[in-house]
């Protein structure tokens, strides 16, 4: 009971996470009951119109829209929520970990963002299917989602973090099974010899075993309930309750399967005692098949566990690389080709001002899945120019790049990206030539440089990439390269109402554009949105993959445990003669502890055949903690035995 008081206690903690990644997808505090996710890249209209037919259909149908947003300007990792309309939410939104509070403000936010994004339904609902018909009419996708603590905890489990730690809870129980069993087994015999039919002693069994499961999870239930009521507010019990509600069935559920299973596997017969066998000696092979699975999944979770923390740590530091980014801009086209075609040197001209003024920062990367060249020594190439630099290295040690001498990579770039410059070339020059001009770098030992993916707008921590600095923009650059450069968010320019002055100046403004002529329109974008809000999931993975991880190892402890405990039985009248006799336990243990170490090699063997290589290392960690259980519990159990012979209590 207390060790299943302990595995409630834990599926209680998962179950508060489950609460929380649910909180953070449908904030309780707004009552947000649906999420929307829009897409207006096929929509004919721009992103100005787009908000007022967004603000327009909220209001008509009281829905209560809200776009999420990070805090930009706040210097915090939480949301901010953009009502569309004036309504009656909170000004502050608490979340159910306590951490911070996010805001809900109003839609001048809007301003510099695109429409495009996730949208929370906080008002009423009723017409949200003629919501998504309108939108859909016009050419815009719409994903929907209601909030559901059921699909909460059904997506959390196909996380590989979540669906170990249940998977490792199920393990722990089938242990606790194995135990319950092998503690009952002298008197399931006993029983039989009395005349107590199978049937019943089966059914005793299980129900004293599903008495003791119930009990504690009833606890960690009421125990689970009122911190959270206390402590994180009554708002989230309904949410936590079902979330516990639903892991707790799963696994009593399993654990009174397996206990059938193993309860049937091992019936109960008067021939052990009538043999003077040990009872628990038909429990041998479920005990050695849990060992197994056990040590397979811990071994098999390692690797994951390991490549989760290198992608948590990368994850957590392009969030802060994002928060560099902060004031870092985009311009967003809204118009035609033919458009973008007729404005072509003025975003030619646009770019030479900002770069003048310090004010462009540009990254091209072409890596070598994408390129599918031969880029020598290095995983991508990618070309910045010094603006990019300083805002990646801001707080990089100054020797964080490394220069490279031109004659040790001309071969490579001239050959790879020759071509490519000669016709991205404003002065229709020799690509071998504008490459020969440029200055190369690579990162230092132990430093990942920030680089942007080839027209994705988002960042990749490389270690391997040559790094070619652009002297300039505007002179390297024809006009229409750099146009689609810039509409793909290769340009970053500094500082909304810099860039809009920008606009101004080079006559891209909106009343500009339309004395051209123009319908599109260029609007101003932050670029760190998208990219901090995609990494503030990862914030979870890292500690849960760690928590599973730890989970299985007590898993594989406790049936290591029982199954010496098993083994000592059955052995005792070999062990306890040849221990008076003086023999060490080394000797009389070898033979079973060999056989189980060769057992687990093969395993890890087995494992490291479908996993990366660069799982290795974690892997071989989790082999060697099985390789000091399995001796110790031998030796315990065996000492635990002698000890108990030598007491006349077995």
């Amino acid at each position: 009971m207390v060790v299943a008081g302990a595995l409630f206690s834990l599926l209680a903690l998962v179950a508060a996470i489950v609460t929380d990644l649910h909180d953070r997808e449908f904030p309780q505090a707004i009552g947000a009951q649906s999420s929307l996710g829009l897409d207006f890249d096929d929509a004919p209209f721009s992103d100005r119109e787009a908000f007022a037919t967004l603000a327009q259909l909220d209001a008509d149908w009281n829905l209560g829209l809200v776009k999420i947003a990070p805090d930009l300007a706040g210097g915090s990792d939480e949301r901010v929520f953009v009502a569309l309309n004036d309504g009656d939410l909170p000004a502050a939104v608490r979340w159910f970990s306590g951490a911070g509070a996010g805001k809900v403000v109003g839609k001048e936010r809007l301003v510099n963002s695109s429409p495009d994004g996730s949208y929370l339904v906080t008002g009423d609902s009723a017409r949200l299917g003629d919501f998504e018909s309108r939108l859909g009419s016009i050419g815009v996708r719409v994903t929907r989602t209601d909030a559901s603590v059921t699909d909460s905890l059904q997506f959390a489990m196909r996380e590989g973090a979540f669906g170990a730690a249940v998977l490792a809870a199920f393990a722990l129980v089938a242990a606790l099974a194995l135990f319950w069993l092998s503690m009952k087994a002298r008197s399931r015999a006993l029983r039989v010899l009395g005349g107590c039919p199978a049937l019943r002693i089966q059914a005793q069994d299980l129900g004293g075993f599903a008495a003791v499961i119930v009990l504690p999870a009833a606890v960690s239930m009421l125990a689970a309930v009122a911190y959270v009521g206390v402590f994180h507010g009554w708002l989230y019990v309904g949410i936590l309750v079902k979330a516990l509600a639903g892991l707790e069935l799963g696994v009593i559920a399993v654990s009174l399967l397996v206990t059938l299973a193993m309860s049937a596997s091992a019936w109960p017969s008067v021939t052990m005692l009538a043999t003077r066998q040990p009872a628990v000696k038909r429990l041998r092979k479920a005990a050695v098949v849990l060992q197994t699975l056990t040590f397979l999944l811990l071994v098999a979770a390692a690797g994951p566990a390991w490549s989760a923390y290198r992608s948590s740590s990368a994850t957590a530091a392009e969030m802060a690389q994002w928060r560099n980014l902060a004031d870092q801009v985009a311009v967003q086209f809204a118009m035609s080709d033919e458009e973008m075609t007729v404005l072509e040197p003025q975003i030619g001209n646009l770019i030479k001002d900002a770069e003048s003024a310090g004010a462009v920062a540009y990254s091209y990367t072409f890596s070598d899945e994408m390129w599918r060249g031969d880029l020598g020594d290095y995983s991508a190439v990618s070309f910045v120019n010094q603006r990019w630099l300083d805002l990646m290295t801001t707080s990089a040690p100054s020797d964080a790049l490394t220069p490279v001498p031109y004659d040790l990579v001309e071969k490579m770039v001239t050959r790879e990206f020759g071509e490519t410059f000669s016709l991205w070339s404003r002065s229709q020059g020799a690509g071998g030539e504008i490459l020969s001009g440029f200055g190369y770098l690579r990162p230092a030992d132990g430093f990942r440089l920030p680089v942007g993916e080839g027209g994705g707008g988002s960042l990749q921590f490389l270690d391997d990439v040559l790094v070619a600095v652009v002297p300039s923009l505007y002179l390297t650059i024809n006009d229409q390269n750099l146009t689609s450069m810039a509409s793909t968010r290769s340009l970053l320019f500094t500082g909304v109402a810099a860039t809009e002055t920008l606009l101004e100046r080079n006559g891209l403004s909106a009343r500009a554009l339309g004395n051209q002529g123009i319908k599109g329109e260029l609007s101003v974008v932050y670029v760190a949105e998208e990219g901090v809000l995609r990494a503030q999931f990862m914030a979870y993975v890292v500690w849960l993959m760690n928590f599973a991880l730890t989970a299985l190892a007590v898993s594989f402890t406790i049936a290591a445990a029982i199954s010496a405990l098993i083994t000592a039985l059955l052995h005792t009248k070999r062990d306890f003669p040849l221990r008076l006799f003086g023999r060490p336990w080394a000797w009389i243990l070898r033979s079973r502890v060999a056989r189980e170490l060769l057992a687990g090699a093969a395993i890890v063997a087995l494992v490291a055949l479908f996993q990366r290589p660069d799982a290795t290392g974690a892997l071989l960690v989790a082999a060697l903690f099985g390789v000091f259980i399995v001796p110790l519990s031998h030796l315990y159990a065996a000492k635990w035995c002698f000890a108990g012979v030598s007491r006349r209590r077995m």
